[in-house]
C-alpha cells in the first residue's frame, strides 16, 4: 500500500472528525470539552455560520499572559462541565501579526479579542465576555453568569 495514501486517507478521516466535533450546537448535550481550533478551522467556523462558545488565548508569551490564560481556561472547563456545554479554544498566536493590533475589526480575521470569551450564534458574536474587565477573585462567578446568560437567551 502507498505510504502516501494512508497518510492522506488519515489527514481527512482527522478533518471529518474535526469538522463533526463542531457540529455541536454549543449549548446542550455537552460535557464540558475543550476543542482547539486552528486558524482555518475558525474561518470555517465563522463562514459556516456555527453556534458556541469560543475562548481566544493571549496572542503574547509573557508568563502572566500563559498564567492568566490557564486560570481562564481552567475556569471555562469547570463550569462547561457543570452547565454540560462543549466550547473551543483558539490561540491568538495563530494570527498574522499585522492583525494583532488592527483596531478596524472588519479586517480581522477574527472579530473577538483575545483574553476573551465569546458566544457566537450563527457565526456572529452574540455577546462576549472580557476577562481584562474581570478580578482575579470574579472571574469563577463571571463565567458562570455569562454562560447561563447565553443558555437561556
Amino acid at each position: 500500500m502507498n505510504l502516501k495514501k494512508v497518510f492522506s486517507g488519515c489527514l481527512v478521516l482527522l478533518f471529518v472528525l474535526v469538522v463533526s466535533a463542531c457540529e455541536s450546537d454549543g449549548i446542550n448535550g455537552g460535557i464540558g470539552k475543550a476543542t482547539e481550533l486552528d486558524l482555518k478551522e475558525v474561518k470555517v467556523f465563522m463562514e459556516d455560520k456555527k453556534t458556541g462558545f469560543l475562548y481566544v488565548k493571549s496572542a503574547f508569551d509573557s508568563d502572566s499572559d500563559k498564567e492568566s490564560d490557564r486560570m481562564q481556561l481552567s475556569e471555562i472547563e469547570r463550569v462547561a462541565e457543570a452547565e454540560k456545554i462543549d466550547f473551543y479554544v483558539f490561540d491568538a498566536k495563530e494570527l498574522p501579526t499585522s492583525e494583532l493590533y488592527e483596531q478596524d475589526t472588519s479586517k480581522r480575521t477574527l472579530e473577538q479579542n483575545s483574553g476573551t470569551l465569546a458566544f457566537y450564534q450563527k457565526g456572529e458574536i452574540k455577546d462576549e465576555l472580557n476577562f481584562k474587565d474581570i478580578s482575579e477573585d470574579d472571574v469563577s462567578g463571571e463565567v458562570e453568569k455569562f454562560v447561563q446568560k447565553m443558555k437561556h437567551d
